[in-house]
């Protein structure tokens, strides 16, 4: 079913290689655009692919796709899943993701007791209240944005990996129906 389901979804090798073959961008990586891993839909690959994504798309950093795109390419899975996963954190979803990310940073901070540093490059420049408070914020939603994205990954790789199981398994049983039936 999931494999099914992702290969009606998701564009094939060919069709996204006629549309950036010979792009400037993309003439570095034109050699892994022929890779089969990063195309192909298996339950490790796409597992893996889904729980990049969801990793990247908690982190409060720009560039997720190209993040998603180059942690694909390096770990050889599934690019086109790993895409779609980034789009996870979208203009709906960013303020509870960031929100969160926020509140669980400030907690993680808060009872671990790691009183956040400002780091001060110049000391005199970084004297005011404001940026302050914004660099202890900046702080609490990297941490809480990784440990977010860690947690998603976790859930997306597990939930995804038990459909596929469980997909099997129900695709055996009506095997095994179907030849008890014949016989």
């Amino acid at each position: 079913m999931p494999r099914k389901f992702l290969n009606r979804l998701l564009p094939d090798q060919e069709t996204v290689h006629r549309k950036l073959y010979g792009k400037w961008y993309m003439r570095p990586f034109d050699f892994l655009l022929h890779e089969p891993a990063i195309w192909h839909i298996g339950r490790r690959g796409t597992c893996r692919a889904l729980a990049l994504g969801a990793f990247i798309a908690c982190l409060p950093v720009p560039g997720h796709m190209v993040m998603a795109v180059l942690g694909a390419l390096y770990w050889r899975i599934n690019l086109p899943v790993a895409l779609a996963a980034v789009w996870i954190n979208n203009p709906l979803t960013i303020g509870p993701i960031y929100y969160t990310a926020y509140k669980l940073g400030r907690w993680l901070l808060d009872s671990l007791h790691l009183i956040p540093k400002v780091v001060e490059p110049n000391a005199k420049a970084l004297h005011s209240a404001e940026l302050a408070h914004t660099w202890h914020a900046v702080e609490a939603v990297m941490l809480g944005g990784v440990v977010e994205g860690l947690a998603f990954a976790l859930v997306g790789y597990f939930a995804l990996d038990l459909a596929w199981r469980l997909s099997i398994v129900g695709r055996w049983k009506l095997r095994q129906l179907e030849r008890r039936e014949r016989d």
